[in-house]
């Protein structure tokens, strides 16, 4: 897996999504879309979730009043979101709309209790005309965009399985990183002002591919660009 510590949350239940993704992926948040700029963003990787709000349009700035979604659309997601009463989601609401008057930049509350990801995403595929998710490098980050009719309304982060591989050879380390969804990274460290022959490296990473499974002709489809001490 990515890390030691596993961060966020396995959901249990989404037969599709552990096909796509592989039995150990993780969700590490979402965003769920009031307009084209104003969200709130659900967070899963601390000790308590938290929901937090965000107007696009004035980043690092106090959050604009006018820009506050009605009570009943932060009723419906925090209900839909968490494992919480609609009394509790008013009080969650009438909290976040308290700090938006006071001049918060981001108002936040934390919420005491389980999160039904299975909810929020089986509501995304019913009501979603499109989607499109991010290209990986080999890290296994993924981000995935729900669209209804061209407009944005909710954002998966997700982390699927990756790993890493080096090779040293004296002061030279060559690095293979690869995710489930096909992402690939390689990377050559050099010392500062030392240079490399183009077929020196690849035919090292040839080999790194054939241990590992892959073809190593793959390599010949691979762009390299140089900086200062990276290739």
């Amino acid at each position: 897996m990515n890390s030691r510590e596993p961060r966020g949350i396995a959901p249990d239940g989404l037969d599709d999504l552990e096909t796509r993704f592989g039995p150990e992926y993780r969700v590490l948040g979402f965003s769920l879309f009031h307009t084209d700029r104003v969200f709130v963003e659900v967070g899963v990787t601390g000790e308590t979730p938290s929901l937090s709000l965000f107007d696009e349009a004035t980043v690092a700035e106090e959050f604009p009043i006018e820009s506050l979604p009605p009570e009943a659309w932060l009723v419906d997601r925090l209900t839909l979101t968490f494992d919480v009463s609609e009394a509790d989601a008013r009080e969650h609401a009438a909290d976040l709309r308290e700090q938006a008057a006071e001049g918060t930049d981001i108002p936040s509350v934390a919420v005491s209790a389980a999160v039904d990801f299975a909810a929020v995403y089986e509501r995304a595929l019913a009501e979603r005309t499109e989607a499109s998710g991010s290209p990986t490098g080999g890290d296994g980050w993924y981000t995935e965009t729900s669209f209804r009719d061209d407009r944005r309304f909710a954002t998966v982060y997700f982390i699927v399985q990756s790993a890493e591989i080096r090779r040293r050879d004296g002061d030279r380390t060559y690095t293979l990183k690869l995710d489930r969804l096909g992402g690939l990274y390689a990377r050559v460290d050099l010392p500062v002002g030392e240079e490399i022959p183009e077929e020196e490296y690849r035919n090292v990473f040839r080999e790194l591919f054939e241990d590992i499974g892959l073809p190593p002709a793959s390599v010949d489809e691979l762009t390299f660009e140089y900086s200062p001490s990276i290739w």
